[in-house]
């Protein structure tokens, strides 16, 4: 069975921010996130431009969208049984450099007129495989550098900071672009992916587990079998898994039917795209700094089940915007207070779900029930997003957000009518 967990009312006790910046190794670990959080913001648009630009073809970006989840999905679950016996500290700055190598590989590339559609898929592969063995290492090596009593704050702060970090980057990737070029800005991102390794490379602890031994086929078979049985076993991280993975198909249309929502049943244009992104970052990081005092008043399942509402009823809420459309201030103010109140619910209930999944797994399973975690999780946003694509044919852009937005509601509800075990 998993370790008892206290509740979160409490759970902290005089615990505050800044004892977690007494904590010189996880420091360490914020600051290479800081400085990935801001490549990856400049990055998100600029690869965008970069797909379509180098491919020409709306099916050729779906194919690297897809291929850049594939990884997360397939892969990630059989890389947290190896993880477990990898020195954490090498693999983290081992995986930093190989997506840098990938990422300045692009941006040179581009530059000098040599990239194809072919080159891009397989970058992005490489890239998207080394951050499926980074992301179980990174997992496991949290309760390794920050005591159990800091993991409320602890978490808050990372996702805090990275959230204004973030919020810098956007702002500034439109600029970047504009004056560099969208080769310069990837190639910034690369270069964070090393200045993160280079943090990483001076973090100093003790490693748990057994460390440098080989794993033969079969005793790694074995070790990946143990994960799953140990899944099995605890019906709490079963349930954070599929609390997680049903959140994320539910909230799929946010990303994927972006673009249709603003131009299609808002009638605005790209500013509003930028203030929708911008507000719900913004929200990410409140909530972020919010949840250490929320855990202490709330219980487990009033954040989930609170948390969870909010996102349903402000997904239902975007469609709405488009009965006054003409009146573009109103619908910029309902656009952009909705993104921050649902920012601070998703980084709520994302930050709830994270905590308590390192409460409940013990050390020596967290690299592979965390692969598992994740891995569920990605996979239901290729399957959502292709039911969503298959519905826009015959279902109103407006009506599929409400759906989403009552599905999303209802599985809130269940969790605190039928009693579901959390904690």
């Amino acid at each position: 069975m998993g370790r008892k967990t206290s509740t979160a009312k409490g759970s902290t006790g005089t615990v505050g921010y800044k004892d977690i910046f007494r904590q010189k190794e996880y420091v360490k670990v914020i600051c290479a996130s800081i400085v990935n959080r801001f490549g990856d913001s400049i990055d998100e648009i600029a690869f965008t431009w970069l797909v379509y630009v180098i491919t020409g073809s709306a099916a050729w970006s779906a194919v690297v969208f897809g291929v850049n989840q594939l990884p997360s999905v397939f892969l990630q679950p059989f890389a947290g049984a190896l993880v477990e016996g990898l020195p954490k500290k090498k693999l983290l700055v081992a995986t930093d450099l190989i997506r840098g190598v990938t990422t300045a590989g692009t941006a040179c590339l581009y530059l000098m007129g040599s990239l194809n559609p072919w080159i891009l898929l397989a970058f992005t592969f490489l890239n998207s495989s080394a951050e499926a063995f980074r992301l179980p290492a990174g997992i496991s090596v949290v309760p390794q550098l920050l005591e159990r009593k800091y993991y409320e704050y602890g978490t808050s702060l990372h996702a805090s900071l990275c959230s204004v970090v973030e919020l810098i980057g956007l702002g500034a990737s439109g600029m970047i672009i504009s004056f560099f070029g969208i080769g310069a800005a990837i190639a910034l991102d690369g270069i964070s992916f090393f200045a993160s390794a280079a943090i990483l490379s001076r973090l100093d602890f003790q490693e748990h587990g057994l460390i440098g031994k080989r794993l033969p086929f079969q005793e790694y078979l074995h070790t990946l079998k143990g994960g799953f049985a140990y899944l099995r076993k605890q019906p709490i991280i079963r349930n954070l898994c599929l609390i997680s993975v049903l959140l994320d198909a539910s909230i799929v249309p946010l990303n994927a039917l972006q673009s249709p929502l603003i131009q299609d049943v808002l009638g605005q244009g790209s500013m509003l795209l930028g203030v929708f992104s911008f507000a719900i970052t913004a929200g990410m990081g409140v909530g972020s700094f919010a949840y250490p005092f929320l855990s202490k008043h709330c219980s487990i399942r009033t954040q989930y089940v609170g948390s969870g509402i909010l996102i349903g009823a402000g997904m239902y809420a975007y469609p709405l915007g488009a009965s006054f459309r003409e009146h573009v201030a109103a619908v910029y103010a309902l656009t952009a207070v909705n993104s921050f109140i649902l920012g601070i619910s998703c980084s709520i209930l994302m930050a709830a779900l994270h905590v308590q999944f390192m409460k409940t797994v013990e050390q020596e399973y967290m690299a592979r029930v965390g692969s598992i975690f994740n891995a569920g999780a990605s996979a239901a946003n290729p399957v959502a997003s292709f039911l969503i694509s298959s519905a826009t044919s015959f279902c109103p852009v407006s009506q599929i957000f409400q759906l989403s937005a009552l599905f999303c509601v209802i599985l809130f509800l269940a969790l605190a009518l039928l009693k579901v075990k959390l904690e």
